[in-house]
């Protein structure tokens, strides 16, 4: 274990910038972006393969009428950052695109400017070392979890 309680193998994630309205946002993404949660509706404790509408929280340094602008015309926009796990660097790449839900701010003399948007995630693709790790479309209905389908048969049966 090491001092912050990880163990000594837990990937880490070491950078993230956004590309959002053209413009790479290192060093401007705060603390509050969030990915979404794949959560499953059940019945009778069983997984119907069908989540309930993920929400992804976006957090950017940065008052910019351009990231409100692309954010608003529910554009895509790509994360990439860096993970480390055992002292070696791997690419994370996440491309996302919904509609914006809410839209926020903090205004606070002293502090950094910060810009927060929460969207309905209508297509989410995370890519880590080259490797599809989760692929989700709203329209039409896919999501595949580690390469594995989660309702394979859906889409073909509606």
């Amino acid at each position: 274990m090491t001092k912050n309680g990880l163990g000594a193998d837990a990937q880490l994630l070491t950078g993230l910038s956004i590309m959002i309205a053209g413009k790479n946002t290192f060093g401007y993404t705060g603390d509050g972006t969030k990915a979404p949660e794949f959560e499953f509706e059940t019945v009778n404790e069983q997984s119907t393969g069908l989540v309930k509408q993920p929400k992804m929280t976006l957090e950017v340094l940065d008052l910019g009428a351009e990231y409100v602008a692309h954010i608003a015309s529910g554009l895509p926009f790509v994360l990439k950052g860096n993970t480390r796990k055992d002292g070696e660097d791997k690419p994370l790449l996440v491309t996302v695109q919904g509609e914006l839900m809410k839209t926020g701010g903090e205004l606070k003399e002293g502090d950094a400017t910060k810009r927060t948007f929460e969207i309905r995630v209508d297509m989410y693709n995370e890519v880590v070392d080259g490797i599809p790790t989760i692929v989700y479309t709203r329209e039409p209905y896919n999501i595949i979890l580690g390469g594995i389908p989660m309702a394979p048969d859906f889409s073909n049966n509606i």
